[in-house]
């Protein structure tokens, strides 16, 4: 039921997961849905940190300051913003893993409350909080809305934690859970509907927070969507077929301790569109050097353009070759142009590599060095 994991998260809170049979590097559906949402609200989360802790360890700072400089003092102060981040996210793998022992309680026969054997809250997360509530507190009611989701709808779960791959758009992720309701339908307008002898499938994403988020539709529509998923032995199977995306939202305020959600047909078809969208420009912007395009240089007196400088070719792909040609004193491609090899060899810094990378940079300008022949027709005057 249960996935092996495979993903990897980077150091800028980027995930990727690694295709099972391909090794082709996917990025997680959360990721390219955070990419394409502003967070200035993060920024202002890591001011408010940075500043609480300064006021609140004064003392320690100045002792720093004495000690080791201002600088250290400053690292200090930004790296409580960071800390709390870790143990955030810390506190989310334990959140998931509840939800994963209470999946596993619901699809085990007999089950009572009693049975659910939650994994051991490590000490470091002892009153930390998640989403701005205490992850203890967390934990209690996410247990008492799952028991009443289960004891009022009595599901028949088909994964939980499942990974899914999409090789076509370069996507992966985990699913929280898919689940069959019996007897059940789902209406035009997104309303479950009686339906005797019918079952409908869900793909159920578990959230906790007091505000559900704009992006959880495109999230379910493109985990409906995956090619691939990953069984708990490791061998890929076709992506199980569902009906829709739900969102089971736990929250104590709720009447029942939680609400399902289903997504109308409609609704998860422009979800669908809006992530597709939203891939493209996560890809499209990941293509992007580091410069958005060539540095322009004036015309010359006699109306022709001059060559690129060395200095304005950073960032293309030259590498190390333009440090290295640099060591020659000339500033311009056309100055590099009247060297022959065996000049160029002769610049101490400048071997057989920076050679080819420069008859590949001069040939990209239409130049060639002075003892070769051209190797295309469209010079730079």
């Amino acid at each position: 039921m249960t996935s092996p994991r495979t993903s990897t998260t980077s150091g800028d809170g980027s995930r990727f997961y690694t295709h099972p049979l391909t090794g082709d590097r996917l990025t997680s559906v959360t990721t390219v849905l955070s990419g394409t949402v502003g967070k200035p609200h993060l920024r202002e989360w890591y001011a408010e940190k940075a500043a609480e802790y300064a006021v609140g360890h004064l003392t320690e700072l100045m002792q720093t300051v004495v000690l080791k400089g201002a600088d250290a003092a400053v690292e200090q102060v930004k790296g409580e913003g960071k800390r709390l981040r870790e143990v955030k996210a810390d506190a989310g793998t334990y959140v998931h893993d509840v939800q994963e022992a209470l999946i596993l309680w619901a699809a085990s026969p007999d089950r009572t409350g009693s049975d659910i054997a939650l994994p051991t809250l490590p000490d470091k997360l002892k009153g930390a909080l998640y989403d701005g509530e205490r992850l203890e507190e967390v934990v209690e009611f996410m247990v008492d809305g799952f028991i009443a989701f289960v004891t009022d709808w009595d599901p028949e779960f088909e994964a939980s934690e499942m990974q899914v791959y999409n090789l076509l758009l370069r996507v992966a992720g985990t699913l929280d859970m898919i689940v069959r309701l019996r007897n059940v339908d789902l209406a035009a307008d997104g309303r479950i509907i009686a339906a005797p002898g019918n079952v409908l499938t869900l793909c159920i994403d578990t959230k906790t927070g007091k505000y559900l988020d704009a992006t959880i539709p495109e999230q379910l529509a493109a985990y409906r969507r995956m090619r691939e998923a990953l069984m708990p032995m490791g061998e890929l199977v076709p992506m199980p077929a569902t009906d829709a995306g739900a969102v089971l939202h736990l929250r104590p305020d709720h009447v029942d301790g939680y609400r399902l959600i289903p997504i109308s047909r409609a609704d998860d078809a422009q979800a669908w569109n809006r992530f597709r969208r939203a891939v493209e420009l996560t890809e499209g912007r990941s293509l992007v050097g580091p410069k958005p395009g060539k540095v322009a240089r004036p015309p010359r007196a006699d109306g022709t353009i001059p060559a690129p400088r060395l200095a304005d070719l950073d960032g293309e792909g030259y590498g190390r070759a333009l440090s290295a040609l640099a060591k020659t004193g000339c500033t311009d491609l056309e100055e590099i142009a009247a060297f022959t090899a065996a000049d160029l060899l002769a610049v101490k810094g400048v071997g057989d590599k920076t050679i080819t990378a420069a008859r590949r940079l001069l040939a990209d300008h239409g130049l060639h060095l002075a003892d070769e022949t051209p190797q295309h027709e469209d010079k730079v005057a």
